[in-house]
């Protein structure tokens, strides 16, 4: 590639990781010269702004390390799930390796930054390219304008309060002292990215995702839509309230080099007003509704109507025929499908992958019954001697029962005689079917065939015959994984979908003290996953039976501390593996938690994200020769123990921008002594 192709060069040895576009212009033909050729030519702005666009993370890959990628591995690098392969960048984290110098870090920092003068660039030049109308230029710098506030955003998430760039495009010829940025406090990094967004919001220029019948319009699929900068909004807005960045007493001290505080010194209530409204204004717009659909998968209005499993199931499918998608990716990798296939080694013509996306029991505990209950508080709940489980014979432990839904008579799975299922995994809500693979359970994403996979010692997705592809805590997640013959179908990961709202907003009204909505609202959440709502506080969440017909659940205590947890732990089941547990633990602030309450991590767990990690035990550990029945499989074992201290709600910044900008402070808990 010519050097001389672009004479608005980013410096590499900045303090904010400004470096040049050489993955854009790796793109560029060799008769482009200079940046002039490329904003005075329509299709090489637009190849520009589709460069910006795809810094848009995709965390659907998560066991690469790829430069200048915001990829995230956010669902291993939490209680949710683990990846047992050393390029992993979660394993830093789990694990207690994370440093200031890890390359991780500085990859995530630097990759968002470049993404920001990238947007810049375009904001300062397009103007410039006349082949391109008025119309089209205003229209693609509200996209880039909130395109660059939703990177700031991210970079907040990941390392709390940044510098701000602003409008500025770094030369050759600036002043080295002028790139020696200072961090901005939180409430000015927020300021700057809601009045961005807001500015983009509602200048009239953004796309709407909805043609003018109401419809669904894929072809601006890929365009960072109207009402894709309102669902940023609205979780900017949820950020901004929440613990961690709205008084968080273990960062009231952190300051700038001139003492000016970073951080909030205590709760500010209009923020959670903020969140309320934005999330509010989502759904009243009446633009989306929660995805119903019957036992065949077809749309129904009705939730009465409805199957939970498919319901749930394709409600965070990125699809065009999904109606709760606001916000979410184009062109995903997808290489989650090969980590969610169980490996099936030695079955004729079986799909095939890793069966390496494992998931923790704890999460696994997290899951309600039928009954819409935690497992500790259902008495149909099947337990057993965990420490000795052979003790047990077949009969009692194990069934070879077909499990159907309750309501839509949908078939979960049926067993064999040689594939038995534990009873806990009987009687579980419809979204645990949806979130795991569990042991003997059949593939049934393969219509073709009937075949089980088996993660013991010597089973077809066990270690024996898989070496390093196999789940090391005995559940593989499969919640987003869909038919080998069916992934064309699913052409985008969804950042932000409608249940995530109606959980925004009970979360808002709740710390306002408005209890009796948020509970409405998570009983919607209830009823489409196929489990009794609770018994509220509004008259229509206080009859007997609620809408499918089912007792209600009433809850202990009805105050605002209490219905918090509800919330959360509602929460971390309808957003399983949609990349939300991790940065949801932090901002609320729990993610250290010594000792679970029952609600946010199981009672019996010590730890938060940190703390002993329970496990089946695949390796058959304390038996010489693995059961017939493969009883001894479900023994609950310690398989591996993470690191989690309070310090590790972010990101340290990057200890080789630290040492370049004299300006530039650490987090609190990540100072190099």
């Amino acid at each position: 590639m010519k050097r001389n192709i672009f004479s608005i060069l980013f410096l590499a040895f900045t303090a904010i990781a400004f470096t040049s576009c050489e993955d854009y212009f790796d793109t560029v033909p060799s008769d482009v010269i200079d940046i002039n050729d490329v904003f005075t030519n329509r299709g090489l702005s637009l190849q520009w702004l589709t460069n910006i666009y795809s810094y848009i993370p995709d965390n659907t890959n998560m066991d690469n390390y790829t430069q200048y990628s915001t990829e995230g591995v956010w669902t291993v690098a939490c209680n949710e799930g683990y990846l047992p392969w050393s390029q992993c960048q979660s394993n830093n984290i789990i694990l207690g390796t994370l440093y200031p110098s890890t390359g991780y870090v500085r990859q995530q920092w630097t990759a968002y930054y470049r993404a920001i003068q990238k947007a810049n660039i375009y904001l300062a030049e397009i103007d410039r390219c006349t082949p391109m109308s008025d119309k089209e230029k205003a229209w693609t710098k509200a996209e880039v304008r909130a395109l660059r506030a939703y990177f700031y955003f991210n970079l907040m998430r990941l390392f709390g309060p940044v510098p701000i760039v602003g409008d500025r495009v770094y030369t050759i010829d600036d002043p080295l002292g002028d790139m020696m940025l200072s961090r901005c406090t939180v409430d000015s990094c927020f300021n700057y990215i809601t009045s961005e967004l807001k500015t983009a919001i509602n200048g009239g220029n953004l796309i709407s995702q909805f043609n003018e019948a109401g419809a669904f319009d894929d072809q601006f699929a890929g365009n960072l839509t109207q009402e894709a900068a309102e669902g940023i909004l609205a979780e900017v807005y949820m950020f901004r309230a929440s613990m961690l960045f709205n008084g968080d007493p273990y960062y009231k001290d952190l300051k700038n080099t001139d003492g000016t505080l970073l951080f909030p010194q205590g709760e500010d209530m209009k923020k959670w007003e903020d969140a309320r409204d934005a999330a509010k204004k989502i759904i009243d717009s009446g633009k989306f509704q929660l995805v119903y659909r019957d036992v065949t998968g077809k749309r129904v209005t009705d939730v009465k109507l409805s199957d939970p499993y498919n319901s749930c199931f394709y409600s965070c499918l990125g699809r065009p025929d999904n109606e709760e998608q606001i916000f979410f990716r184009t062109v995903p990798n997808n290489r989650i499908y090969y980590e969610m296939c169980p490996k099936h080694s030695g079955v004729t013509n079986a799909q095939s992958g890793a069966g390496a996306l494992s998931v923790p029991l704890q999460t696994i505990d997290l899951f309600f019954t039928k009954n819409g209950l935690r497992i500790d508080d259902d008495s149909d709940y099947f337990t057993y001697d965990v420490d000795n489980p052979t003790a047990s014979s077949v009969r009692t432990m194990l069934s070879t029962l077909s499990y159907k839904d309750q309501f839509s008579g949908y078939t979960y799975f049926t067993p064999s005689s040689d594939n038995r299922v534990m009873k806990q995994f009987y009687n579980r809500e419809p979204r645990f079917y949806v979130a795991f693979t569990f042991q003997n359970r059949r593939w049934d994403f393969d219509a073709s065939k009937t075949y089980y996979t088996d993660m013991s010692l010597n089973g077809n997705s066990g270690p024996a015959k898989n070496g390093h592809d196999h789940p090391v805590f005995g559940v593989i997640a499969r919640k987003l994984y869909v038919d080998q013959g069916s992934r064309q179908s699913v052409p985008y990961s969804v950042k932000l979908r409608l249940s995530e709202v109606y959980l925004n907003y009970a979360e808002a009204c709740n710390e306002l003290g408005d209890v009796a909505t948020a509970l409405h609202y998570v009983n919607l959440i209830r009823s489409r996953a196929g489990i009794p709502e609770y018994k509220g506080l509004n008259a229509e969440d206080q009859t007997a039976l609620d809408v499918r017909g089912k007792s209600r659940v009433e809850l202990e205590s009805y105050d605002k501390d209490f219905i918090r947890k509800v919330i959360y732990r509602e929460r971390l089941i309808e957003l399983a593996f949609e990349s939300k547990h991790y940065f949801d633990v932090r901002r609320w602030g729990v993610a250290d938690m010594e000792q679970g309450d029952g609600w946010i991590y199981p009672s019996y767990h010590q730890g938060g994200e940190g703390g002993d990690m329970l496990g089946f035990n695949v390796n058959n550990v304390g038996s010489s020769t693995e059961q017939s029945n493969q009883l001894n499989f479900y023994k609950r074992l310690k398989v591996q123990h993470r690191i989690y201290t309070k310090r590790m709600s972010f990101f340290p910044i990057p200890q080789m921008d630290i040492n370049r900008d004299r300006n530039l402070v650490q987090n609190t808990g990540w100072t190099v002594e």
